[in-house]
């Protein structure tokens, strides 16, 4: 039976684990995400997770926790109340029927702008 190369050592102590991952405090993520999005308001979500992650190099935090702290956070720039950094779309439709809202959308553009280039009377359609 093959075991593996013998002189690599495997990880299976639990005590070395213990010491190098720790999983905070939800409050305690979003406090450190809030810290470092009000010093750096163009940062995206990959670069303040790193940051996170730098800061605190014994936490256990994932992009997509950062992510979500990121779309629930209300920023305020300029005095105005920004909701999230993440676009959230309507949590009721599908991806199907978000992107179909999109299409739509886009197209009605389109023919917005068509209708200024061709001089667009008061006609309907």
């Amino acid at each position: 039976r093959h075991r593996g190369a013998p002189w690599k050592a495997r990880g299976r102590g639990e005590a070395n684990m213990a010491e190098a991952t720790v999983v905070p405090e939800f409050e305690d993520i979003k406090v450190c995400v809030r810290e470092i999005k009000l010093a750096n308001p163009d940062m995206g979500i990959g670069k303040i997770h790193a940051a996170v992650k730098e800061k605190n190099p014994t936490w256990q935090v994932s992009q997509d926790r950062v992510k979500k702290i990121l779309a629930d956070m209300v920023v305020v720039q300029g005095g105005k109340v920004i909701k999230g950094q993440v676009n959230k779309s309507d949590p009721t439709l599908t991806p199907q029927q978000i992107a179909k809202k999109k299409t739509e959308a886009a197209l009605a553009k389109k023919k917005e702008e068509a209708k200024k280039k061709a001089g667009g009377g008061g006609q309907g359609g």
